[in-house]
């Protein structure tokens, strides 16, 4: 699933001091080559290192000259026993990157010796907060569950960092009138992600899809029709949505794009009936991320969650609280993967063009959206539970009960100036977009 999201590769040291027990130095470096193996093994992360310990400024030099050539994408600093402050502050200066702060427990005690770990751990705070830098923490050796799970947790954030820094996103045409949440801040957006935006005029994309051959649609209703339930009527003017997939396809592959946002109404609809919307799901479902009426933070959204949970994500509008079933309906017009539902959607018309219906399975949820407000960005995000329900309304439905209440959901989305649109995937990934809005410096409100 994950086919667009490169291998991770941290920079890894091991502090230690060279006139400690022998028998502790080695303890510490085993300790250490344990952390890695269950990077590397387990979290299928690269390591990048230049010594199996560094006790000294001129080490530590050595190091993150090696992990700025190595265009790494972390740095783990692993506190083996104590060291002494300008070996960290020699790094952190340096290398601009997510940081995890590593302390273990006094594993020599026994013996009644000092090694030290958390003694050395504790001032590097002090140098992240003077240099004005974020970082995470973690406590204990690796065989500990609480230290791997959040080991994870921190490689899964620093994912989706290192994915929207790298990506890019196609806009499609303009947004629709009055869909001002739609609006971005090109460089605002550059500076704190990384992410590049590109433009793709709607007569572009209009031209790549007269381009298309017959051939190339016949193609590619054989395997519409495995994703989707389109009856005998349906399958002529079914072909429009072939052609604006197929036409997507070639514009995502021109273009090199990780995610797009396109004007899907009302053009698209009018043009040689090529409606966007199950398209948009075909290609979240390949990993290609596409929001909907042009809405970058949207996508910024998608694919934060994508790179987290390395599976589907999707962009709904909350629409209705259902008060017989204490639930939220959030809708789209049919853009829904096809993969999140447990049966076919169906092919049928909604507003004027061909969409699909559908409602997707059961499972829990988070729901979540990066929104940006005059060029500042915070974030929102809230647990669920996706229920069983009928189909409300004609296009993608889920009926979900938040955690938190659903009524107090809705005003905490007023309240903190979060529109109709949220990014939804199952699963609980709260602790990674916790960590993710840590390391980016960015606010958040979890609901």
């Amino acid at each position: 699933m994950s086919v667009n999201i490169k291998k991770l590769k941290f920079g890894f040291v091991n502090l230690t001091l060279d006139f400690l027990d022998e028998d502790d130095l080695k303890m510490a470096q085993k300790l250490a080559v344990d952390a890695k193996d269950y990077l590397e093994k387990e979290l299928d992360v690269s390591i990048v290192e230049s010594a199996p310990s560094i006790n000294s400024r001129i080490l530590s030099n050595t190091a993150w000259k090696l992990f700025k050539a190595e265009n790494i994408d972390a740095v783990i600093i692993f506190n083996g026993t104590f060291s002494t402050g300008e070996v960290t502050a020699e790094i952190v200066r340096n290398l601009d990157l997510p940081y995890l702060i590593w302390g273990i427990e006094e594993f020599a005690i026994e013996k009644h010796n000092f090694t030290g770990s958390m003694v050395g751990v504790m001032p590097q705070g002090s140098i992240f907060v003077n240099f004005g830098k974020k970082f995470s923490f973690v406590y204990g050796n690796i065989s500990k569950q609480s230290a791997r799970d959040k080991v994870k947790i921190f490689v899964n954030a620093v994912r989706a960092i290192a994915y929207l820094k790298e990506a890019t996103i196609g806009v499609i045409g303009m947004r629709p009138d009055g869909f001002e949440i739609s609006d971005f801040d090109e460089l605002a957006i550059k500076n704190k992600f990384g992410t590049t935006i590109t433009k793709v005029s709607m007569y572009n994309f209009i031209s790549t899809i007269k381009s298309l051959t017959d051939k190339d649609i016949e193609e590619d209703m054989v395997q519409q029709q495995k994703i989707f339930d389109i009856s005998k009527e349906k399958l002529d003017e079914s072909k429009g949505i072939s052609k604006v997939y197929v036409a997507l396809k070639k514009i995502v592959k021109e273009k090199n794009l990780q995610a797009y946002a396109p004007d899907c109404w009302p053009e698209l609809r009018e043009i040689e009936m090529t409606p966007v919307c199950p398209a948009n799901g075909r290609m979240n479902a390949e990993g290609i991320m596409a929001s909907c009426e042009c809405d970058v933070d949207g996508s910024l959204t998608l694919m934060m969650e994508y790179a987290i949970s390395r599976s589907t994500p999707w962009l709904a509008d909350l629409v209705n609280y259902i008060e017989e079933k204490d639930a939220l309906l959030f809708w789209h017009c049919g853009n829904a993967p096809y993969n999140l539902s447990d049966k076919k959607p169906k092919i049928e018309n909604i507003f004027g063009g061909l969409s699909q219906i559908s409602s997707t399975r059961a499972g829990i949820a988070t729901v979540a959206r990066l929104n940006s407000i005059a060029g500042k960005y915070t974030i929102h995000a809230s647990l669920g539970e996706v229920i069983d329900s009928e189909l409300y309304l004609k296009g993608s439905n889920s009926t979900i009960r938040m955690n938190g209440g659903n009524m107090g959901f809705i005003e905490s989305l007023l309240f903190n100036g979060i529109p109709h649109h949220n990014g939804i995937v199952y699963g609980n990934i709260i602790p990674e977009i916790k960590e993710f809005a840590n390391l980016m410096d960015i606010p958040i409100v979890i609901f």
